[in-house]
């Protein structure tokens, strides 16, 4: 996945880059809640020693992208769902149908926080993985 941005700033060697979201993100706003425009900043390796105002090219395989999305969307979603129906066994093998919708609802909402708990102590992990983190490529002519 190539992306076209903008250097706004660097620190050794990493660069803060302002991007366009691609038309494929939709209404999502996953990257900045409430924002309007269509601009968001990401962090990248900076490969080519881009300065500040160059014009670059940022890429990341399209699997690796696929597989960070897994990591934070998928993963609590399946968390959730299993949460749930194991909550909702446990209520009622101990008898308790009363509170099983609220109790398996909540056990499934735990379980999730459990899960983005386990992703964030993790991250730094897979900071050191690059094939998780944008790299500048080439800065461009414009």
């Amino acid at each position: 996945m190539r992306q076209c941005g903008t250097v706004i700033s660097t620190d050794k060697d990493k660069a803060k880059v302002l991007l366009q979201r691609q038309s494929a993100c939709g209404d999502c706003k996953g990257c900045r809640w409430g924002d309007d425009d269509m601009s968001m900043e990401l962090e990248a390796v900076n490969a080519v020693n881009a300065k500040e105002g160059d014009s670059v090219q940022i890429d990341m395989e399209h699997q690796d992208v696929l597989k960070a999305a897994f990591i934070a969307y998928v993963i609590p979603l399946i968390t959730l769902i299993g949460g749930v129906i194991i909550g909702s066994m446990l209520l009622e093998s101990i008898g308790l149908d009363k509170y099983k919708e609220i109790g398996s609802g909540l056990f499934g909402l735990l379980l999730t926080g459990m899960s983005y708990l386990v992703i964030k102590s993790r991250e730094k992990v897979l900071e050191k993985n690059k094939n998780y983190i944008p790299i500048i490529r080439e800065i461009s002519n414009n």
